[in-house]
């Protein structure tokens, strides 16, 4: 999960990046917006392989507005396997449901209905092509083949029938408007307020923040399972260093110990369930038992004694950070017995 500060720095490491190899133009067609007319675009972003560009994005129209105009337009030399479409077409929407919550901080309604896979006609410097496309609500992405590169066009609040499309002579004062959509995605990201961290004291301020990494990871776990992308919520990222801290800040009042030691304890136990949750499968059924787990980890971790899992305990402290495949086993084992005899 990105924090706030991540995802500016990363901002303007990119445009840095871009400005020094936009020139020499990329060796291939580079395709931008005809119609509708949204304005100006601006060159969103590149894609490198070894030491030279090989995919070109140019965004068009309101990059805050939920509801749109807004298209995207990535022109990509083609890949080893131009196969069936239809899983990164779908990913692509997965982006753009994902790049809202970045830029506007606000999520997508969920459509209630599964994403319609279809074909769609658009001109192309007049020529009309046909390619296919996914919809879901006023978000689609859709794909075409042209002069020997891949055009995938992502658009929110804009009609398909409305789309055409032009090669782009020159990418510089694409890459010229950069700063300025950069500066404003960055006053838009400092004008939302900062969430607030919900109230805990004792133990939930750990459980709370195992919660919210278990939650995260099931929710990337289930995508990848998919073949999606996890969608991101408003609030992922910004939440999670303060839950961080304030658990951190917590052991160390409690016990005495140094941040550092903390910081470590913390990990370690942090490390333990959301691997518990990825290797378990009565910790994703069960659940009384992932209460039980998570409640004895964190008073273990957090206050010592024994505990009922004190095998998977003494076991993980074995196996983390880099245990053996041997050892790994043995932790999963003592865990499975506390489960069998609960």
């Amino acid at each position: 999960m990105e924090s706030d500060e991540e995802w500016i720095a990363r901002l303007r490491r990119t445009a840095l990046e871009d400005a020094e190899d936009i020139t020499p133009r990329p060796a291939f067609p580079v395709y931008g917006l005809d119609a509708p007319d949204l304005g100006l675009g601006v060159l969103s972003s590149l894609g490198h392989s070894e030491d030279t560009s090989d995919e070109v994005t140019l965004a068009y129209g309101d990059p805050l507005a939920q509801d749109g105009p807004h298209v995207s337009i990535n022109t990509a030399l083609p890949t080893g396997g131009q196969g069936d479409a239809s899983g990164p077409l779908r990913r692509m929407l997965d982006e753009e449901h994902n790049r809202i919550v970045d830029h506007a901080g606000v999520e997508d309604p969920d459509a209630g209905e599964p994403a319609v896979l279809s074909c769609t006609n658009t001109a192309v410097d007049g020529e009309v092509l046909s390619g296919p496309i996914y919809r879901e609500g006023p978000v689609w992405t859709a794909r075409f083949a042209v002069a020997g590169v891949v055009v995938t066009v992502i658009a929110r609040g804009v009609e398909p029938g409305e789309l055409r499309l032009t090669a782009v002579q020159d990418l510089r004062p694409y890459l010229d408007r950069r700063a300025e959509w950069i500066a404003r995605l960055v006053e838009a990201h400092s004008r939302r307020p900062v969430p607030e961290l919900p109230p805990a004291q004792g133990v939930e301020v750990y459980r709370i923040l195992v919660t919210e990494l278990i939650d995260f990871q099931a929710r990337t776990q289930q995508a990848v399972l998919a073949g999606r992308l996890p969608r991101r919520r408003v609030g992922d990222g910004r939440l999670y260093g303060p839950m961080w801290q304030r658990a951190v800040r917590a052991l160390e009042r409690g016990t005495g110990v140094t941040k550092e030691a903390a910081n470590r304890t913390v990990t370690s136990m942090v490390n333990q369930l959301t691997k518990l949750a990825e290797r378990a499968e009565w910790f994703g059924q069960d659940e009384a038992l992932r209460q039980a787990a998570v409640d004895e980890t964190i008073r273990y971790a957090t206050e010592g004694g024994q505990v009922p899992s004190q095998a998977a305990q003494l076991a993980w402290e074995l196996t983390w950070p880099q245990g053996a495949v041997e050892q790994t086993q043995r932790w999963l084992d003592e865990w499975q017995k506390w489960a069998a005899n609960r």
